[in-house]
């Protein structure tokens, strides 16, 4: 079903994430537009975000040829004598993640699209991504401030049991990870690793949901800390109570 660039980007289109930000996250985040936090350094502010379109993802999915051909609300498409429905379904580990995706399913199924939700406990979750038995997951990803892609982007990690589970492939990625991992100066090692974020973006492997526009904590005078506050959160771990 996804293996159409044409199919992705409409399902992106139909991915209410302003909605969702105002409806469930008081406005403290922003779209994410590519694989790695907005406020890094490796991320490219050319990249725009995938904007709420059902139009443009109605019309994406005509293109790629899919149309509801026995009215039945879903829509269809035949290949090789032998019809298809669009229907798929969308596994998950955090519960707090229902909420969003019960509203991206509403939205689906007035494009067309039947996304049946199945919420699965960690060890059986991180099975299937194992294993490769899934058609599409949910969960995010962290990354420390020096991102290196090649765990997740990199062709070689597209193996059983690797963080490539999806199994994405780009020659251009793999070799500009594989410069840019033996590339020391930061400077130049910037703009080659903001390239791999532009094309990623541009394949539309995942939709990419949201980065926290901010990060807020609570403390009090028992807690001690050698600064107040940390970016990336690094520093906390030595925080100490009295």
């Amino acid at each position: 079903l996804f293996q159409d660039k044409k199919v992705r980007f409409a399902l992106y289109h139909l991915l209410n994430r302003r909605e969702m930000i105002k409806k469930f996250r008081f406005g403290l985040s922003e779209p994410a537009t590519g694989p790695v936090d907005l406020v890094s350094d490796y991320a490219s502010k050319d990249v725009k975000p995938v904007e709420f379109d059902p139009q443009k993802a109605k019309e994406l999915l005509t293109e790629a040829g899919w149309k509801d051909s026995d009215k039945n609300g879903i829509l269809d498409k035949e290949s090789g004598g032998k019809k298809t429905e669009f229907k798929f379904t969308l596994t998950f580990a955090n519960k707090d993640s229902e909420k969003y995706l019960t509203l991206y399913k509403e939205d689906l199924k007035k494009a067309g699209i039947d996304m049946e939700l199945k919420l699965l406990e960690w060890n059986s979750f991180i099975k299937i991504l194992d294993d490769g038995k899934f058609e599409s997951v949910n969960l995010a990803w962290v990354h420390p401030i020096e991102w290196d892609p090649k765990q997740i982007w990199h062709s070689s990690s597209s193996v059983a049991g690797g963080s490539n589970f999806i199994n994405y492939k780009n020659p251009e990625v793999d070799k500009l990870i594989d410069d840019a991992r033996i590339e020391l100066d930061r400077k130049k090692r910037i703009p080659m690793l903001r390239k791999v974020y532009e094309a990623i973006a541009a394949d539309v492997p995942y939709a990419f949901f949201f980065n926290d526009s901010n990060r807020y904590y609570a403390t009090s005078s028992r807690i001690k800390k050698p600064k107040n506050s940390f970016s990336y959160g690094i520093g906390e771990q030595y925080w100490w109570a009295e």
